[in-house]
């Protein structure tokens, strides 16, 4: 009989956060149950990763309310939900994702809101409850950088505080990144992490600390 895997192997620990990889039992029972699950939410983004790691130097307060749009699995909230207390609400346009975002978030012993619905759909007055706008890895087609544009530009007129959008450096994020810049002040901080994985990663960044 082959002995069971230690459920470690199927974990990635960084800063305090466990994730849950897609080997993992309770995954792939999601996986078995959800069939045609999409596949832009179906696994852990190295992006998160960075982000997590950026946010641990660019602190928010506690308890701030923070929106992740295109939330996925939803670590990067996780990571502050539990280090901050922060008030998270995930957003995503696939309803299918909620399962995987609630056992990421049961196994750190925090909760995550979730809401299924697409970031164009936000209005005025409800950016104007967050503190923190973020999202990883969600500029992946051309036909996004426009709607995430005017979003963002909406969150700041909002008087959302802080902008953090982390991607691999996809050309549809450089596009959203220039007019950011351009017409926003947004700055683009290059991110560098060496565990789990040693990657590199970009994130636009607008407003939070002076």
């Amino acid at each position: 009989m082959k002995k069971p895997q230690p459920l470690d192997k199927h974990l990635i620990s960084f800063m305090g956060i466990n994730a849950l990889r897609s080997s993992h039992p309770g995954v792939r029972q999601l996986k078995r149950q959800q069939q045609g699950h999409s596949a832009h939410g179906n696994k852990v983004w190295r992006s998160s990763f960075v982000l997590m790691d950026y946010l641990s130097s660019w602190e928010i307060p506690e308890r701030a309310k923070v929106l992740d749009i295109g939330c996925g699995w939803g670590l990067a909230g996780i990571y502050l939900a539990k280090n901050y207390q922060a008030q998270v609400t995930g957003l995503d346009i696939d309803e299918k994702v909620q399962p995987y975002l609630n056992l990421q978030a049961e196994i750190n012993h925090c909760f995550i809101e979730f809401t299924a619905r697409s970031f164009q759909s936000l209005q005025k007055s409800e950016l104007a409850n967050y503190h923190t706008l973020m999202g990883t890895d969600i500029c992946f087609w051309d036909e996004m950088t426009s709607p995430l544009f005017d979003l963002i530009a909406l969150a700041r007129s909002a008087g959302t505080e802080q902008i953090l959008i982390a991607d691999p450096g996809r050309p549809p994020f450089w596009d959203l990144a220039e007019r950011c810049v351009a017409e926003l002040g947004a700055e683009i901080i290059t991110r560098r992490i060496y565990e789990p994985w040693k990657t590199e990663k970009f994130i636009l960044a607008i407003g939070g600390r002076d």
